[in-house]
């Protein structure tokens, strides 16, 4: 299984505003960076994003977890 990681990208001149920018990306294990935030220019702004990805990763792992507990209950009751 390949895996990813997480990075901080972070500027202290963004060409467009001259301010420091940062945002954070996922690299895939012999893929492309993607951007899974954007650019924030404060910190602010950049810790807003990353509470709003640990809220949909909290999402994911609620729905993950009742699909997992229905099929083990399923694959029990056919047991």
């Amino acid at each position: 299984m390949e895996t990813s990681s997480f990075s901080l990208s972070y500027v202290e001149s963004d060409p467009r505003t001259h301010q420091p920018s940062a945002c954070i990306y996922v690299k895939p294990a012999g893929g492309p960076e993607m951007l899974i935030t954007s650019p924030g220019l404060t910190f602010i702004e950049l810790d807003c994003e990353l509470r709003r990805l640990h809220a949909e990763l909290d999402a994911i792992r609620a729905q993950a977890k009742k699909k997992f507990y229905k099929a083990e209950a399923a694959a029990a009751a056919a047991s």
